[in-house]
């Protein structure tokens, strides 16, 4: 195991940390362990000598006390990684870091998760012996962003469980595949892993396919065959588009499930085997269930644990740049090394990422991408490059938003002189609202109050975060946000 000891003062974000280090696959070689005070962390540095040391920028009341205890280790020669964070990013804090011996620096407001993997990534990227899962570049568009991440950790849990089964729903284009590989590739090395496309396949060999055959069991069936499920004893067989199993497949399957054991097409002999399914669908099995084209049995063996992919339309502004900017990583993969990167516009992203994608998801979103590359001009997507039915459905849905704005031209409520500017215009929307802003605002309002009330004794960010309920880091993102930044 690998130590790593986290230096910072706010008990809440430890605990959240905490739990990710211990719930994440980036980092299941790493002991995590806290420090809230200076005095305990040279302490446990001391005792514990981890190899990696994450270091909160503020605390105890000192802007930059980790920056004095950064080169305080490295004075007494400390020679491990060592992570700096802080919601404090300027360029100029971020190079004095690295100056006094930082091997990395991570604005605060990222999740959990993506601190996971960039710890994980730091200590192997300083010492490669050190075991690693997952890359930098090329990471799956489905485990981007918070939900997704979120996911990945899901996934994580299940094979550290007893559950047998997995049912991965949702539109097509969503991710379920992708799922599918990440669940693989955190499996043990050399565990097997076996899938199949129940759509395609015929009908009357699909059974055959999974559990196998005997000779002379049907036309065709000129030698004994070993089934797809069987070769998965001992790991994980993916069922993809599971709807598609014909009834007969069916109820072999939920023999397989029940018992544990297989029978081949044209057999008479079962066999014991050990194999845990994941099945994918983009259809809804209950109402098939309904229909009568779906066993009940089967879907609730099926249903040993769940995971239901949100479509891309339903995932934030933010997890939708994210995803474009992983499928550019993806994309850059494939660039000659003597050629520039794919890059692109603000314009272009903001468009990508207002559009729907109801048709095919990500899928879509990754082969819009691809047909942008080749009419991109010295590598970079613009709306140029963008196909032109994409462009005429962004201007109809624009056209469409503007008759919304002059349909609701009575504001909802009166403005009073009292408030801030920017809450005044907030206050008097077009639809839809920015609820986000309309936070800031009276946020950035009730500071200001504060701020007339209290003087130069203006409260410190951990008052601040206790008055609004909130983590000491969530009110200095949210001060920074609104420009109320205490100096």
């Amino acid at each position: 195991m690998i130590n790593v000891l986290h230096l910072d003062d706010d008990a809440l974000f430890l605990h959240r940390c905490s739990i990710s280090f211990k719930t994440s696959p980036h980092v299941a070689h790493i002991n995590y362990s806290t420090a809230n005070s200076a005095e305990e962390f040279k302490s446990k540095l001391a005792s514990q000598q981890p190899q990696g040391v994450l270091l909160d920028l503020s605390f105890g009341g000192k802007a930059l006390k980790g920056l004095e205890v950064l080169r305080e280790i490295r004075e007494q020669g400390y020679q491990g990684s060592v992570m700096v964070m802080s919601a404090l990013s300027t360029s100029d804090i971020i190079l004095e870091c690295m100056r006094a011996g930082a091997n990395d620096f991570l604005s605060k407001g990222v999740d959990e998760s993506e601190l996971t993997f960039r710890v994980s990534r730091l200590l192997q990227s300083v010492n490669p012996q050190l075991p690693f899962r997952g890359t930098t570049r090329n990471l799956p568009a489905h485990i981007t962003g918070r939900a997704m991440r979120d996911i990945q950790q899901r996934l994580a849990r299940v094979l550290n469980s007893s559950v047998r089964s997995l049912l991965v729903s949702g539109e097509s284009g969503s991710g379920k595949e992708m799922v599918a590989d990440t669940l693989r590739s955190l499996l043990p090395a050399g565990s097997p892993f076996i899938s199949i496309n129940c759509a395609a396949l015929a009908t009357n060999l699909i059974e055959g396919e999974i559990f196998g055959h005997e000779k002379g069991a049907f036309t065709g069936a000129t030698h004994s065959k070993i089934g797809l499920y069987e070769a998965a004893d001992g790991g994980w067989f993916f069922l993809d588009e599971v709807a598609r199993l014909s009834l007969p497949a069916q109820a072999s399957l939920l023999r397989a499930l029940e018992n544990g054991e297989v029978r081949p097409v044209g057999g008479t002999r079962s066999k014991k085997v050990n194999v845990k399914v994941i099945a994918a669908t983009n259809e809804s099995l209950d109402k098939m269930v309904e229909n009568g084209e779906f066993r009940a049995d089967l879907l609730s063996r099926l249903r040993g644990y769940e995971i239901a992919l949100p479509p891309l339309r339903a995932r934030s502004h933010l997890e939708r740049q994210e995803i474009v900017e992983a499928l550019l990583d993806r994309l850059n993969v494939s660039v000659p090394v003597d050629s520039s990167e794919f890059r692109i516009t603000n314009s272009c992203m903001a468009v990508l990422c207002g559009l729907p994608w109801d048709q095919g998801n990500i899928r879509e979103l990754w082969q819009t991408i691809l047909a942008m590359s080749v009419d991109a001009s010295d590598g970079v997507l613009s709306l140029e490059s963008l196909p032109p039915r994409l462009l005429q459905k962004k201007k109809a849905e624009s056209q469409s938003t503007e008759a919304v704005q002059q349909i609701n031209e009575t504001p909802l409520c009166p403005a009073p002189e009292i408030l801030p500017e920017g809450l005044k215009s907030i206050l008097t929307p077009a639809f839809p609202l920015n609820f986000e802003n309309l936070v800031d605002s009276l946020f950035e309002h009730l500071l200001d109050s504060l701020r007339r009330i209290a003087g130069e004794e203006f409260p410190s960010q951990r008052v601040v975060a206790q008055m609004f309920s909130m983590t000491r880091h969530e009110a200095t993102q949210r001060m920074a946000r609104t420009g109320k930044s205490h100096q």
